[in-house]
């Protein structure tokens, strides 16, 4: 029982830095700020490629050629997913909650990453 928890969080934490890593990746060959896209597309695609990372590192440790293939194919699918919702919310525009404030984001200057 501990020997599977363990195994969980290992993954967990493994799929974690993989998908960090990923965002940054992209971050640096393109030379902008991955929070310039928005608060929803950086959370997104950190999550496909979390939740995609996740199910490969995983398919490596059950048994069965179907199963390990069957959650290949779903983490492909996660991570494209993925980039494409962090495609549509980059270019949708954020609305305010109300007229007198201004739209949320990461753009101010202390958390965002100067790349330059």
């Amino acid at each position: 029982m501990q020997m599977s928890i363990l195994k969980f969080v290992a993954l967990a934490v493994g799929s974690a830095f993989i998908a960090i890593l990923s965002v940054f990746r992209g971050a640096l060959r393109t030379g902008e700020d991955p929070s310039d896209d928005g608060p929803r597309a950086l959370i997104s695609e950190f999550l496909g490629f979390w939740i995609g990372s996740f199910l490969l590192l995983w398919s490596f440790t059950v048994d069965g050629k179907t199963q390990q293939w069957t959650l290949r194919g779903i983490a492909a699918l996660a991570a494209i997913a993925s980039i494409g919702l962090s495609n549509y919310f980059s270019n949708s525009t954020e609305v305010p909650e109300s007229a007198a404030k201004e739209p949320t984001g990461f753009k101010n200057d202390v958390t965002s990453i100067h790349l330059e």
